[in-house]
């Protein structure tokens, strides 16, 4: 059975019921291994998805794995210290600081630019760019793809929304050259799962919510995931 390893924030966690990786792999017979956090940005699913894909290439070969990947918002950010203070819940939101697996150190805090905290504040008042978050994004990206490359795994990625991967990234000074260095034909032909939602003709669950329903998804997977495998040859 193919062991089929997902990253992504809310948008693919279990957050306000089943996403997309429970659908693919319901169609496509895989056992699930989703490392989806809500709120998290693409540092940490980067992460995620290099440490859990490397520890399964131990007992697994590479065409036994298949990797998803929903890129998150540019403008989240983490970092690492195991004795940092840690910040209060924000929107009901728990685990902060987290980890790559249960084995790891808890020492990841993630930061939001609407979070209040201390660390929050500080980080988005004195060091956020939204130029240097888009190089982050793209070098996230940009590792994860090589990886994968390197041990010949089979992947795909596509983004939450449109504002992961910008026009203004193919013409920036300081972002073409890494923006020309990601292969897009591993991307899902949409601009993002937000915006193909919004042309679905499927409704949300309200007005506010930007999140897709699980309607919303197993037609992201049947109508866009499965004939992009399928055209891929992985399925």
């Amino acid at each position: 059975m193919i062991k089929l390893v997902t990253g992504g924030c809310s948008f693919t966690d279990y957050y306000q019921g089943n996403k997309w990786p429970v659908y693919l792999a319901q169609d496509i017979d895989a056992a699930l291994v989703n490392t989806a956090l809500v709120s998290q940005g693409n540092g940490l699913i980067s992460r995620r998805i290099i440490y859990h894909v490397g520890e399964l290439l131990k007992t697994h070969s590479a065409n036994d794995l298949l990797v998803g990947i929903m890129w998150s918002g540019p403008d989240r950010h983490d970092f690492y210290h195991a004795s940092a203070p840690t910040p209060n819940a924000q929107d009901g939101w728990k685990q902060n600081p987290t980890r790559l697996a249960p084995n790891t150190n808890q020492a990841w805090h993630i930061l939001n630019h609407h979070w209040t905290t201390d660390l929050d504040r500080t980080y988005y008042g004195k060091f956020h760019d939204d130029t240097g978050s888009l190089i982050y994004t793209f070098e996230h990206i940009l590792r994860v793809q090589w990886f994968l490359k390197l041990h010949q795994v089979p992947y795909f990625m596509t983004t939450f929304n449109s504002a992961v991967l910008p026009y203004r990234g193919r013409t920036h000074v300081d972002l073409r050259h890494l923006y020309e260095q990601i292969d897009l034909g591993q991307f899902l032909p949409v601009d993002g799962q937000y915006e193909w939602s919004q042309r679905s003709g499927l409704p949300f669950n309200n007005a506010t919510d930007v999140h897709p329903t699980e309607q919303h998804n197993q037609k992201f997977v049947a109508d866009v995931i499965v004939p992009f495998l399928k055209m891929k040859e992985y399925i």
